[in-house]
C-alpha cells in the first residue's frame, strides 16, 4: 500500500490539485518547496516563490504563512522574511512513514509535518509533537486502537520513512546464530537532528562504548545509514573494507547490506541510537532502545535515556506516542490520487509493495515479448526476480543457459510453449496473462492493463492442467476479513459498472423487442483463436457453433427465448478471428448487438451462455444463470451450469460461493498496477481509477473506423514505452 510519485513519470497535472483552498496561499525562498506540487497539496494551499522585489509591490501580502524545510541553515532567511511581514513561520518535514522508495532514487513524499511551533528534531525548543505529548487531552480509545492496530501493521510489514530495501534479506554469518547481539545505529554525517538532538560526533564514540561494556558476551553490530550505503552521504563511524577505522575490538561488525532495517530487529536484543528514527521502530518492534541524544521518542519512559530533556514530564504508552506522532502531527496525501487521507490508507498500499518484494529468482528471463508487451512487464515481475532480462527467441535462451550461474526463472506468455529441452523442474516458470479487470480500451488497441496474472502452476484459460488459481480455489479457506472484502468488491464493481475492458457504448436496450413471457437470453462471443478456446472449450470453440449449440439447447428444453448475440469487441473493432455474418447469426438469434455495454446486456438478461468468456464471471456478480459450454476459471465450483464434462470437473474438488471466488479471481490471484505511479496497487483502486477514465473516454469523440484505430495503437504505443 503505499506507492509514490515519481517525477519522470507523474506529470503535476495528475495530482489534479485535488481539495486545495486557492485562498490559502503559503510563501517560501525555496524554488524546491514552491514548485512541489505534493507539498501543496499536504499543505492544501497555493505554495508562492517569494521573490525580493514582491515586497515593494505589495504581492503576497495576502499570505497565511512562510514555509521553510526543518532547521537548515538556509531557513534562517525564511524565518526572517516571516518576521518582516508579521507572518507566522512553519517548519516543514517528512513524516516518519513518508516514501514508498527512497527520494534519491526520484520518489516524492506523501507525508509532511508541519510544525508552527519548532520541529520534532529539535530539542532544543518546544515544538508542536512536545506540546502534544505534554498534553494528552486529545488521546481517546479510537486513537488507541487505532495505534494498535498500525503499529502491529507497520511492525509486521517492516514499513518505516523510506522503503527501497528488500525485508528479510540479512545473510546472519553462521558463527554468529547463537551469540546474543546488539545493534548500533549509525547516522548521516551533519544530520540536523544530532546537532539539535543534544548530540555530537563524540555521542557516537560514547554510544559504541556503551554498548560494548554493557553487553560484554554479545556482538555489536553497526548498522550503516541507507544514504551512506546508496553512497550519497557519509556516516559518523568511518568504514573502511568492512571494519570502523580504528576499533579493534573484534566483537564489532559492520552491517551495510542494502536491507529493510527493521527486518533486522529480530535478529537483535537490544538497540543503541543517538536520535536516529530506528529506534522509535525499534520501539514497535518491543525492543529496549538507549538513546545518547534526545530524540522524539525519547523522554516519555519508553526508553533508557543518556542524556535528559526536563520538559518532558509525561509518561506514555507506545500506542499514545505513536498516535500522536504519526496520526496527529503528520499529515498523509494519498500516493495515487493526491487526496488527503488517513495512514492506514497509505499503510495499506506499501504493505502491498512488500507482499511483491519477495525474490524467488536472481534473474528472470521474459521470453519472446513484443516491445510493447515489455514497457509493462517489468512492473508486474518486479519483486519476483532481482534482474528481468528480455530475449527474443528461444536460441538466445539457450546462449543465456550456457553461461547462466543457476537460480533463473522463465516467463513467458500465456499458454506460449516453453523451449525444447526445457526439464520442467530445470527451472521455475511463471506464465502471465491479463487479469479480469483490465483497461478502458482493447488490448488489440496497445492499451496497457491494469491488472496481470503471474501463475507457476500452469494459467487460469488452460482447464487441461491445473493452475495457480484453481490451486486457490481448492485449497484456500477464508477468513472472515477477507469474506468482507469480497463482499465489498462485488458491491463495488456493480456500482461502478466494471467490466474488463470498459468500453464506451450507446445503446442501452438490447431486448428492445423481446416479449414480456420469453426468457432473455444473451450469447457473448470470442475470438476464434482465443487461447481460451484451444484450451479450455475444445468441442465448442466457435462463435457460429456456439450459436447452433444455444439454439439446438433451446428447442431441445422447448424454451421461448429471446437470444441477443453479442460479438467480442476485438472481433467487431479489429477484425480479430470469429466474424459471423449478421444474415447468417439472425437464422438463430433475434439480434444481434455490437455497440452494447457489456454490463447492460446482462443486467438485462435472464441468462447468459458462453465457451469460456468473462462475461460468465460478471454475469454471476449480477446473480443471473450462466451455462458454460467450455470450462472457464470460474466453472466447476456449483456456481454455473457446466455441459462440459471432464477431468477438469474432477479435479475442482469443492464448491464455491460467490464471495470466494470473487476475493480469490480478484484479491488473490491477479497482480494491479496504477500506471500514473507505476507501483502495485489494488483491485478496488484499479476499479474507482478506470470508472474515471471511462467517464473521460465517454466524454470524447471515440475515433473510428481502420484510421482512428491505427492512431489509438499508436498513442498507447507511445504512452506505454514513454512510461
Amino acid at each position: 500500500m503505499g506507492l509514490t510519485f515519481r517525477p519522470d513519470t507523474v506529470p503535476t497535472s495528475c495530482f489534479l490539485m485535488k481539495g486545495l483552498n486557492p485562498l490559502r496561499r503559503f510563501l517560501s525562498l525555496s524554488p524546491g518547496i514552491a514548485r512541489s506540487p505534493e507539498l501543496a497539496l499536504l499543505l492544501q494551499g497555493k505554495l508562492c516563490l517569494q521573490k525580493f522585489w514582491h515586497r515593494w509591490v505589495g504581492l503576497n501580502s495576502d499570505a497565511e504563512a512562510v514555509v521553510g524545510w526543518g532547521m537548515k541553515a538556509n531557513t534562517a532567511r525564511a524565518s526572517a522574511l516571516a518576521e518582516r511581514l508579521q507572518l507566522p513561520f512553519w517548519r516543514l518535514e517528512d513524516g516518519f512513514i513518508s516514501y514508498l522508495g527512497h527520494p534519491a532514487l526520484g520518489d516524492r513524499r506523501f507525508s509532511l509535518i508541519v510544525d508552527r511551533t519548532g520541529i520534532y528534531y529539535d530539542a532544543g525548543q518546544l515544538s508542536d509533537l512536545e506540546n502534544l505529548l505534554n498534553n494528552p487531552v486529545w488521546l481517546t480509545p479510537e486513537l488507541e486502537a487505532r495505534s494498535v492496530n498500525l503499529i502491529d501493521a507497520i511492525a509486521s510489514h517492516c514499513i518505516s520513512k523510506y522503503n527501497h530495501e528488500p525485508v528479510g534479506l540479512w545473510q546472519m554469518p553462521a558463527e554468529s546464530f547463537d551469540k546474543p547481539k546488539v545493534l548500533v545505529v549509525d547516522q548521516t554525517f551533519g544530520d540536523c537532528s544530532v546537532s539539535c538532538g543534544m548530540a555530537n560526533g563524540e555521542s557516537f564514540n560514547a554510544m559504541l562504548d556503551a554498548a560494548l561494556q554493557e553487553n560484554p558476551a554479545a556482538e555489536v553490530w553497526v548498522k550503516v545509514h541507507p544514504d551512506v550505503v546508496l553512497g550519497t552521504k557519509q556516516g559518523y563511524f568511518p568504514v573502511e573494507h568492512g571494519h570502523i577505522k580504528g576499533v579493534t575490538d573484534t566483537r564489532v561488525k559492520v552491517l551495510a547490506d542494502k536491507v529493510n532495517a527493521q527486518s533486522l530487529l529480530p535478529h537483535f536484543d537490544k538497540v543503541y541510537v543517538v536520535t536516529s528514527q530506528l529506534g522509535f521502530e525499534a520501539l514497535l518492534h518491543n525492543k529496549p532502545v538507549v538513546c545518547f541524544g534526545v530524540p522524539f521518542y525519547s523522554g516519555w519512559g519508553l526508553t533508557d535515556d543518556r542524556v535528559r530533556c526536563e520538559r518532558r514530564v509525561q509518561k506514555h504508552s507506545l500506542a499514545s506516542l505513536f498516535a500522536a506522532a504519526c496520526l496527529l502531527y503528520t499529515r498523509y496525501i494519498d500516493p495515487e490520487t493526491g487526496e488527503p487521507c488517513e495512514l492506514e490508507a497509505v499503510v495499506e498500499l506499501i504493505a502491498l509493495q512488500r507482499q511483491y518484494q519477495r525474490p524467488q529468482v536472481d534473474r528472470l528471463y521474459a521470453l519472446g515479448f513484443s516491445l510493447w508487451k515489455r514497457a509493462f512487464v517489468k512492473e508486474f515481475a518486479a519483486g519476483l526476480a532481482g534482474e528481468v532480462v528480455f530475449l527474443r527467441h528461444h536460441r538466445a535462451l539457450k546462449k543465456q543457459f550456457a553461461k547462466d550461474a543457476g537460480n533463473s526463472g522463465l516467463l513467458v506468455w500465456g499458454r506460449k510453449p516453453l523451449p525444447k529441452g526445457l526439464d520442467a523442474g530445470s527451472m521455475p516458470v511463471w506464465r502471465m496473462e491479463d487479469g479480469f479487470i483490465r483497461s478502458c480500451g482493447l488490448g488489440a488497441d496497445l492499451r496497457r492493463p491494469a491488472s496481470l496474472v503471474l501463475d507457476d502452476r500452469g494459467i487460469y484459460y488452460d482447464a487441461t492442467e491445473p493452475s495457480r488459481l484453481e490451486y486457490l480455489l481448492n485449497t484456500v479457506e477464508l477468513s472472515p476479513e477477507q469474506k468482507q472484502r469480497g463482499e465489498s468488491v462485488i458491491s463495488l464493481l456493480l456500482q461502478q459498472r466494471i467490466s474488463k475492458y470498459n468500453l464506451a457504448a450507446s445503446c442501452r436496450e438490447p431486448f428492445a423487442g423481446a416479449k414480456p413471457e420469453q426468457r432473455r437470453i444473451l450469447v457473448t462471443g470470442q475470438v476464434d483463436s482465443d487461447a481460451s478456446l484451444k484450451f479450455g472449450s475444445p468441442v465448442i470453440f466457435r462463435n457460429i457453433d456456439l450459436l447452433v449449440r444455444v439454439r439446438q439447447w433451446l428447442d431441445e428444453e422447448g424454451v421461448d427465448a429471446f437470444v441477443v448475440y453479442k460479438p467480442h469487441p476485438d472481433v467487431v473493432q479489429a477484425g480479430r478471428q470469429g466474424h459471423v455474418p449478421e444474415s447468417e447469426a439472425l437464422k438463430l438469434v433475434n439480434r444481434v448487438v455490437t455497440d452494447s455495454d457489456i454490463f447492460d446486456c446482462i443486467s438485462q438478461c435472464d441468462e447468459l451462455h458462453v465457451m469460456t468468456s468473462q462475461a460468465g464471471f460478471e454475469a454471476l456478480l449480477q446473480n443471473k444463470t450462466v451455462h458454460c459450454w467450455g470450462m472457464p476459471f470460474y466453472a466447476g465450483w456449483g456456481l454455473t451450469y457446466d455441459h462440459m464434462a471432464g477431468s477438469t470437473v474432477d479435479r475442482r474438488q469443492r464448491s464455491r460461493n460467490l464471495v470466494e471466488l470473487v476475493y480469490l479471481a480478484l484479491c488473490e490471484y491477479p497482480r494491479y498496477v496504477h500506471w500514473q505511479t507505476r507501483r502495485f496497487t489494488t483491485p478496488e483502486r484499479v476499479v474507482k481509477t478506470l470508472a474515471r477514465q471511462r467517464v473521460l473516454a465517454n466524454q470524447q469523440v471515440m475515433d473510428k473506423g481502420w484510421l482512428g484505430r491505427k492512431r489509438r495503437k499508436v498513442q498507447f504505443l507511445l504512452e506505454a514505452i514513454r512510461g
